[in-house]
């Protein structure tokens, strides 16, 4: 009952929506969301390895830091829209939509967070300098939140590769 409302408020909207079939089982058909979801693992998946090249340990809570080479806000920006362009054409609206959220994705991950993490990087050194004593419960504030130009670039060209490889896993292929 609820999904025919829902089809139903989506019509008089003026949104086209399938009557049959509307379930969350469907997700698993689709490419685009898809190949995005393996893009942001990997590049997540990818942030340990780097640092254990690097530093020879491991440290595994980068599976989920939001910051760090690759960056995968801007990996599954990519490839959705990558997936995006060749499923729907790069001259669709959909694809000028995904252009647009991709460009804000980016510009956030390089700009506004890096500058986050700037100011947490002050804040965390000026109160471990003036250290107020026992009764300040002070909780140190995260540094690594945005990205560099090299690891958004690095994002964007994991997320680019990633949809281009799917091209060739006929499962995975636009449909």
């Amino acid at each position: 009952a609820f999904t025919n409302y829902l089809i139903t408020v989506y019509s008089s909207c003026g949104l086209s929506m399938a009557a049959e079939g509307v379930s969350v089982n469907n997700l698993w058909d689709n490419n685009i969301l898809i190949v995005a979801i393996i893009a942001d693992l990997i590049a997540q998946g990818i942030k340990p390895l780097i640092h254990y090249g690097e530093y020879h340990e491991w440290k595994w809570p980068l599976l989920l830091s939001s910051g760090g080479f690759p960056s995968s806000h801007s990996a599954t920006a990519t490839a959705l829209t990558a997936m995006v362009g060749f499923t729907e054409g790069f001259a669709s609206p959909l694809f000028a939509i995904c252009i647009v959220f991709s460009g804000v994705v980016v510009f956030d991950a390089s700009g506004v967070r890096q500058e986050v993490g700037k100011h947490a990087r002050t804040l965390n050194a000026m109160f471990e300098e003036f250290k107020w004593g026992d009764s300040f419960d002070y909780k140190h504030f995260t540094e690594l939140v945005g990205h560099s130009f090299f690891e958004v670039v690095g994002g964007m060209a994991l997320g680019l590769l990633i949809a281009l490889l799917s091209l060739r896993i006929p499962f995975l292929r636009p449909r």
